[in-house]
């Protein structure tokens, strides 16, 4: 039987590849307080399917950048979603834990659907970055749902 990489595999092989490309683009300017600045690094079908749901999948990565003092609306995501610092301090809250900070180097986990809250950039004079990926179905339209939302 041949081995076949699992879509786990597949998101650290991306992951691994774009940190560097990520860690080279500039940040978006918005001002102070404002809610973070996204980019699209890469869509990428997958030749696996997503085991829950049994649809192809795709993988999407983004760069999200907060401005010094900014922070983010509490919101979940309707995929597992990997986080790697970039750079920067942040504050943020996955579903029921505590509030914890997370520096340049670390990494965060985000189940499907888990509420992501109290997000905020901890510096007033530098921008905070991460690098998001997100491993979901081709037929997702929307990575963000408001928090009123289940």
């Amino acid at each position: 039987m041949r081995y076949r990489p699992t879509i786990a595999l597949a998101a650290i092989a991306g992951l691994a590849l774009s940190v560097h490309v990520a860690a080279q683009q500039p940040a978006a300017v918005r001002s102070p307080k404002a809610g973070p600045t996204i980019r699209r690094l890469m869509s990428q079908d997958l030749e696996e399917h997503i085991r829950i749901s049994g649809k192809e999948g795709r993988l999407t990565m983004l760069e999200v950048t907060w401005e010094p003092g900014g922070g983010s609306p509490d919101h979940r995501h309707p995929c597992p979603t990997f986080v790697y610092v970039l750079e920067g301090e942040l504050e943020t809250r996955i579903g029921d834990g505590p509030v914890r900070t997370y520096r340049a180097g670390d990494t965060i986990y985000e189940p499907t659907m888990i509420l992501h809250a109290d997000t905020r950039n901890l510096s007033d004079t530098k921008p905070a970055r991460v690098l998001a990926v997100h491993i979901h179905d081709r037929d997702t339209k929307q990575l963000v749902v408001p928090a009123q939302q289940p």
